[in-house]
C-alpha cells in the first residue's frame, strides 16, 4: 500500500493534532491489514508535502508510532512497520475512554452530514456482520 496514493484527510479544525491524525491513519492501516511487517512508510519530507504540514508534526507522528512498537526506523534508510507491529492493547481505563472519544467523534460528524444515530447503528451492525462472515 502507498500511503501517498491513499486518500489521506486531515481535519483542521477538529481540535484533533495534526500528528495524532496521522498517526490513526497508519495505525488504522496496520489493523486493517493494508499494512504489514516490513512495508516502509513515506519519507518524512515526501508526506509532509503531500499533507502540506509541517515536516516536524510528520517526525512527531513517526517518534510516537516508533514509540508505540508499530513502527521502526532505521536511520537513513527510513521508517517501516515493525514485526508484530500493531495497535497496542490499552488498558481497559484508556481503553472505555477512547471508545467515548470514538462514539462522540463519529457522532458528530454523522450529524454534520445529515445522517441520523440510527443510520450510523444499522451501517456499524452492517460491518460486523461482515467481519464476523469473514
Amino acid at each position: 500500500m502507498n500511503l501517498l496514493e491513499d486518500t489521506w484527510a486531515l481535519e483542521f479544525h477538529t481540535g484533533i493534532p495534526v500528528y495524532r491524525q496521522s498517526m490513526h491513519h497508519v495505525q488504522t492501516a496496520v489493523a486493517a491489514g493494508r499494512l504489514g511487517a516490513g512495508d516502509q512508510l513515506p519519507t518524512i519530507r515526501a508526506l509532509h508535502e503531500k499533507l502540506r504540514v509541517n515536516p516536524n508534526t510528520v517526525a512527531k507522528a513517526y517518534r510516537e508510532l516508533q514509540h508505540l512498537g508499530i513502527v521502526s526506523a532505521e536511520h537513513g534508510s527510513g521508517c517501516y512497520i515493525a514485526p508484530g507491529g500493531r495497535t497496542p492493547d490499552l488498558p481497559m481505563r484508556q481503553k472505555k475512554a477512547k471508545l467515548a472519544e470514538l462514539c462522540a467523534r463519529i457522532a458528530a460528524e454523522a450529524r454534520s452530514h445529515g445522517i441520523s444515530l440510527d443510520e450510523l447503528v444499522e451501517q456499524l451492525n452492517q460491518q460486523l456482520k461482515k467481519e464476523n462472515a469473514a
